[in-house]
């Protein structure tokens, strides 16, 4: 799904398989990142970016690699930045996430940083700024069409059910760490 945030629009959370595009530098995406992969891209000259929120799914047979719906996510998310007004050349990356969460499940979050990695290179996109593996969720908010990110480390996911429970996320008992990227 591709939204347009606009100057109206407030936060929103971006999940799974979302790209967002925005035109305001008021314009604030927000998302929880484990192995899952956010990519910003931007044009800095125009002021204009966007946002998408990945993870590579398992291979099948009609798509052995599992990218088809990853390489979907990141056509969008350029072509996107690309119709509301950005210039192909001028184009920045920044991404976040990629974490090791779980020992014995696989390397779900490097392979997801080595496909944007790639992806990026073969477009000529160069990557200013990352955060990516380790074996720390992050919550990020994003303000695409100015090219900022804001960072949490999420370092305790607490014993109620996990990072995702409603009372994780209420909870004051999360120790986090941030860190801007500008």
């Amino acid at each position: 799904m591709v939204g347009l945030l606009g100057a109206e629009a407030g936060r929103t959370l971006l999940t799974q398989g979302e790209v967002r595009i925005a035109t305001s530098e008021t314009a604030c995406s927000s998302a929880i990142l484990g192995s899952c992969i956010a990519t910003l891209i931007w044009d800095p000259e125009a002021r204009i970016g966007g946002i998408n929120h990945l993870l590579t799914p398992a291979s099948t047979a009609r798509d052995p690699a599992g990218l088809g719906h990853d390489v979907n996510l990141m056509e969008l998310l350029i072509n996107g930045v690309l119709s509301a007004g950005g210039n192909r050349a001028r184009l920045e990356a920044k991404m976040f996430g990629g974490a090791r969460m779980i020992d014995g499940l696989g390397s779900t979050g490097a392979t997801n940083t080595a496909f944007v990695e790639t992806f990026l290179d073969n477009e000529n996109i160069p990557c200013t700024a990352r955060s990516t593996g380790g074996t720390e969720a992050r919550r990020i908010r994003a303000w695409p069409a100015a090219g900022r990110v804001q960072q949490l480390r999420v370092r305790d996911i607490g014993k109620d059910g996990g990072l995702f429970s409603p009372r994780a996320l209420r909870s004051r008992a999360l120790r986090l760490s941030g860190v801007e990227l500008l």
